[in-house]
């Protein structure tokens, strides 16, 4: 039997405004109800605000993980989520959770690599 972990998205991506690229707390309560509504499990988190503005976050699941990182004076961020297919198929939601976030923060540019683990 072949087990195929699951789906890793991994995307680059551009705002217009960076002021939700400055501080984690507007994300980190976003990503968090985020991942309840999707019956994720949460089982630790570090959000790390930097001087001067930008954040560094990530959110360890039972189904994986979920990280950021964020540069406001690029108006750049870096986002990854990596969900698990071990109980249920989550590639749908790991979909969702990347789209979700883009929305959030109003991207309008972006690049995404896909990769099947």
């Amino acid at each position: 039997m072949t087990y195929t972990p699951g789906l890793h998205l991994l995307a680059t991506a551009h705002v217009p405004e960076p002021a939700l690229l400055r501080s984690s707390a507007p994300w980190a309560r976003f990503i968090r109800e985020q991942t309840a509504a999707y019956g994720l499990q949460e089982v630790g988190a570090a959000f790390h605000d930097f001087p001067g503005g930008g954040f560094t976050g990530v959110i360890c699941l039972t189904e994986s993980h979920i990280s950021i990182h964020t540069w406001p004076e690029y108006k750049l961020f870096t986002y990854d989520v990596f969900l698990s297919n071990f109980s249920r198929n989550n590639d749908e939601t790991t979909r969702a959770l990347m789209e979700n976030t883009l929305r959030f923060f109003q991207v309008t540019e972006h690049t995404l690599e896909t990769l099947r683990r």
